[in-house]
């Protein structure tokens, strides 16, 4: 029968194997958690072996992402020429993290584990592996399972995933993936117990085995969910395809998961599980979305959403995840025009604060709306730092016109794609007197002899820059973007407008360049 025994591993003849025995569980106790929402700067240093210039980068880049609002904060971490660096960050519990190495004709990431108001050292060998020669300690310290991680256990491979979604439906996919995730579960708690990693290391290690396997749930939904053809299906046949998916009882593998266990919040998969639910079928049904924006709207659809979560669980009140989306849609919300309507938005800010059960949420949801008031402003100087003066030197010849700055890469689809079909609205603006556009992308992107033909293409005529990945690097975290492509833009003073200018048809765009006008010039 599949998963009656355990095999232990291989023992000398004539030798009593070593078995695990029963191992003391991590229990999250009050104050356990008093002390893991210690709010503090972290700080990690290391030294990456056999580090030279020649290998054709000098930065590393941390994206950032904080899982409760849904932020992501790009930080350039510099690389002295002996390979060693250091950096600190601002975290409100103990953190996963990783840095982005890219040079020439590789691509990295360095992992790292990191606890407020501690210091990780760390050692990245020529082979990619890590050593600690300093690792947190106390309650939430690791070490052994940052050297010896069981990543590839927790894991659900995409080949697995592809070779079992095309044959299965909804339930019997769920039903393999937490009978899957059950076995690696046991094979998980071998690895913990053969490394000697302490309770709070192998708890770790089991929520991200279940997180990843609830993952791999949301792919399968959201894979049949794109596969719908919307424009050649009648309503009739849509609703009876997606009815399964938007029915709460089939969402019943989530009583696996850690819905309310803050140690999830450690995890790097949890930005990534949250965004899969809180976009799952069956909180974005015709149910449960409002589409307004209005105060009391969107109280019913938070409200909705919480029932949702609710009957999911099986409980009497919503779990932390649900509480989280809504502390997201907050951080969503709020990243809009605060001033455009600052009414409205301390009012969706008050009701949804009613949701945050626990001090940090509350602290974080403050912090948002107070944010969201700071920037209230049209326009805002570029900030003298390497990326600011990096773009004052690339834009200082549009002084007095607007400039949209457009972010891309060939390796990009969604980027050519803009890039496309803005063409024929970009020819047309060839020489207006009050805008023009800028082209960003880093060097090195594939063939030069690819590279030269589409721009010459698709953008001849265009101001074309290519950047190193270091200086990309500072310009992402200058506008705080991890994804392209994105857009900026500068008015006529080389200030960054908030609310820019987006590729749209013609007169769109003529109309939005002549309301930037009358709100920025007097």
């Amino acid at each position: 029968m599949q998963g009656a025994f355990n095999i232990y591993g291989v023992h000398e003849e004539g030798k009593a194997p070593k078995v695990p025995g029963k191992r003391k569980p991590f229990v999250m106790t009050p104050e356990l958690e008093r002390q893991f929402f210690t709010a503090d700067t972290a700080c990690v240093r290391g030294r990456i072996e056999g580090y030279s210039r020649s290998q054709g980068y000098s930065t590393m880049l941390y994206n950032r992402c904080e899982p409760t609002t849904g932020e992501r904060v790009p930080l350039v971490v510099d690389i002295r020429e002996d390979g060693t660096f250091e950096f600190r960050f601002w975290a409100w519990h103990p953190v996963e993290g990783a840095l982005l190495i890219e040079g020439k004709d590789f691509r990295e990431w360095l992992n790292f584990y990191a606890v407020p108001g501690q210091t990780t050292e760390m050692v990245m060998r020529a082979d990619g592996s890590v050593s600690c020669a300093s690792a947190p300690s106390g309650p939430f310290g690791r070490k052994r399972s940052l050297e010896h991680g069981v990543s590839e256990l927790c894991a659900y491979p995409y080949d697995e995933f592809s070779a079992v979604s095309d044959s299965l439906g909804f339930k019997d996919f769920t039903e393999n993936a937490m009978r899957r995730m059950r076995e690696r579960l046991r094979a998980v708690d071998y690895v913990a117990w053969r490394f000697g990693y302490t309770p709070w290391e192998r708890h770790l290690a089991e929520c991200q085995t279940r997180l990843a396997h609830g993952m791999a749930v949301f792919d399968y939904e959201m894979n049949q969910n794109f596969a719908i053809d919307y424009e050649k299906m009648k309503w009739e046949e849509i609703r009876a395809k997606m009815a399964p998916y938007r029915d709460p009882a089939n969402y019943r593998f989530l009583r696996e998961m850690p819905c309310d266990d803050v140690s999830a919040l450690v995890l790097r998969d949890l930005d990534i599980f949250l965004n899969r639910y809180e976009f799952s079928s069956v909180m974005r049904s015709p149910a449960v979305l409002v589409g307004s924006m209005e105060p009391d709207s969107v109280a019913k659809e938070d409200a909705v959403m919480m029932a949702v979560d609710t009957a999911i669980l099986g409980a009497d009140e919503p779990s932390l995840l649900g509480r989280l989306m809504v502390l997201r849609a907050l951080s969503s919300d709020l990243g809009r025009n605060y001033s455009e309507a600052p009414s409205m938005y301390d009012s969706i800010y008050q009701n949804r604060l009613a949701y945050m059960n626990r001090e940090v949420l509350c602290v974080q949801a403050g912090r948002l709306i107070e944010q969201a008031r700071r920037r209230n402003t049209l326009t805002y100087a570029l900030p003298d730092t390497e990326g600011g003066k990096l773009l004052r030197r690339l834009t200082e010849k549009y002084r007095g016109k607007y400039v949209l700055i457009d972010f891309w890469g060939m390796f990009c689809g969604p980027c050519r794609s803009g890039i496309e079909r803005s063409k024929p609205m970009r020819e047309a603006l060839r020489n207006h007197p009050d805008v023009d556009f800028l082209f960003i992308s880093t060097e090195g992107e594939g063939p030069e002899e690819n590279y030269r033909k589409y721009v010459d293409e698709h953008l001849s005529r265009e101001d074309v820059v290519q950047v190193s990945r270091d200086d990309f690097n500072r310009l992402m975290e200058l506008f705080n973007f991890l994804g392209i492509p994105h857009y900026e833009t500068l008015d006529r003073m080389g200030n960054v407008v908030r609310s820019g200018l987006r590729y749209a048809p013609e007169a769109q765009f003529r109309l939005h360049l002549e309301d930037l006008k009358r709100q920025l010039e007097p």
